[in-house]
């Protein structure tokens, strides 16, 4: 009875679904088209989330921002990642308070604890915000992204490492139909022309310095898994695709990108040296004394280099130093100088979280200002992780972010000593080296309010932090699958 009552309902429901849809249609409204796809994710979402989750990540490097089909809008979300993340951590909160479940053992770790700080303090500093509104949506973007790409990854990746596997998979696969179409837009202009580099990306990224920095992010893992798998043919493919990333890395143009990824390749050798920490440090030091002691020679060299970026690539590396007549590093210039007299204007709560941009045009210098700067808050960030957040919420936000990146960093050598695994050392090793690359880019872009970058810079971390507190886990109680707490 109660079955034959449930199909009459849903069937009724249907009828004056349609009926309505009918008369709105009628009225050329078609609002109501959308509600059964709507619906139809709910669905998937509740009784799928784990799957949801991974679909998620694949679809990160392809969603689009809104205003590509609706322009002119005083507010922007990327399709369809953060309606997904949305639903996802609605999912996450409510089932967490059902079944009263939090993985404790992430209250030991110290990860953990730097990430809550980091957000506290992004909460703290929205309140006194000069846009409260500017300041609420990016920090509600900020937490949204660390409860999905650290939170859900980690309770993902200590269940099974496989998870990882399944992660990094399904991001690549995503991220290489963006690159082939990046570079069959670039090869249709000319691909050695810098230009056509640059918005040869669009729509997936905003330009072509986060598009590098995703690629510098990906390369070290990708070669890592190279390494580690035991196929053959598995190791020739990714070892191929490596060399594709690195050639999409060179053809963006992403000097950033360039230097970071070398930056990461200088950490691999001095860990493959082993090389002593306290060696490095020595080494650091003397190389700031040399740096003051020929300051001027140096200062005069830099000021001799007028090459200008452009799409030979000897030039435009060389390009990197030139601060006098390079528009894009002067322009760079421009934004950290703004930075730093907007922190010293409020250097304990700073302007508020995600106000950089519509604040910094009083702070610019008339003799750094180029082609690219604007006085309408309409051109972009503070081009640094590190200042942006100095300006825009006060010094002890970039101390907690440095914080996380130093814990996580040191954590995870760390475990390359511990793991018993040659397969988990080099891959933790690769993990790093792919963290390290962005903590070098942060400093001269920002790009952690972006879903593409944010997704593996958190879903990096959570590896770590799963496979430390997973290693800890295990040596005081070796008999126990921690699996099976999850």
């Amino acid at each position: 009875m109660n079955n034959r009552l449930n199909k009459i309902t849903i069937l009724v429901i249907s009828l004056v679904f349609i009926a309505i849809n009918v008369f709105f249609i009628s009225k050329d409204i078609h609002t109501l088209n959308a509600l059964p796809f709507a619906l139809l994710v709910a669905l998937i979402i509740l009784f799928a989330p784990e799957q949801t989750f991974f679909l998620l990540i694949l679809l990160t490097p392809l969603s689009v921002p809104l205003s590509e089909f609706i322009p002119g809008l005083e507010f922007d979300f990327w399709l369809p990642t953060e309606p997904l993340l949305l639903a996802l951590l609605v999912l996450l909160i409510l089932k967490s308070f059902q079944d009263r479940f939090f993985e404790r053992n992430l209250l030991k770790h110290p990860a953990f604890w730097a990430i809550l700080f980091y957000l506290g303090w992004l909460i703290i500093s929205t309140i006194s915000s000069e846009m409260p509104i500017v300041s609420i949506k990016y920090t509600l973007v900020r937490f949204w992204f660390i409860a999905i790409f650290f939170y859900l990854s980690y309770l993902l990746f200590i269940k099974s490492e496989e998870n990882f596997v399944k992660f990094f998979t399904f991001y690549l696969i995503g991220f290489i139909i963006v690159v082939l179409i990046s570079i069959n837009k670039q090869a249709a202009s000319g691909l050695f022309d810098k230009f056509a580099a640059h918005g040869a990306c669009n729509p997936f990224f905003t330009d072509h310095t986060s598009y590098g920095a995703a690629l510098a992010f990906i390369i070290p893992v990708l070669l890592g898994f190279a390494v580690i798998t035991k196929s053959a043919w598995k190791k020739y493919a990714l070892i191929v695709l490596t060399l594709f990333f690195t050639i999409a890395l060179v053809l963006s143009y992403t000097r950033a990108a360039w230097l970071s990824l070398f930056a990461g390749i200088g950490v691999w050798a001095l860990w493959f040296l082993k090389i002593r920490f306290r060696t490095v440090i020595i080494g650091i030091i003397f190389s700031a004394i040399t740096v003051l002691t020929f300051q001027e020679e140096i200062n005069r060299w830099i000021n001799y280099n007028q090459t200008s970026s452009s799409g030979n690539l000897q030039e435009h590396l060389h390009s990197i130093i030139n601060v006098k007549t390079d528009d894009s590093n002067v322009e760079r210039l421009n934004r950290w100088t703004s930075a730093i007299r907007m922190f010293k204007e409020k250097p304990i709560m700073g302007w508020g979280p995600g106000t950089y941009m519509f604040q910094y045009a009083p702070y610019q210098s008339s003799y750094l200002k180029t082609i690219e700067s604007s006085n309408l808050g309409a051109k972009g960030n503070a081009h640094s992780e590190y200042l942006g957040l100095l300006a825009e919420a006060g010094f002890i936000a970039p101390i907690s972010y440095i914080l996380i990146l130093a814990i996580v960093i040191y954590r995870g050598f760390k475990l390359t000593k511990l793991s018993q695994s040659r397969q988990q050392r080099i891959l933790i090793l690769s993990v790093i080296i792919g963290l390290i690359t962005y903590v070098v880019h942060g400093i001269l872009n920002n790009f952690l309010d972006m879903d593409k970058i944010a997704a593996i810079f958190w879903g990096y971390i959570a590896f770590i932090v799963a496979m430390d507190v997973k290693q800890n886990y295990i040596k005081s109680n070796p008999n126990i699958d921690i699996s099976s707490k999850i």
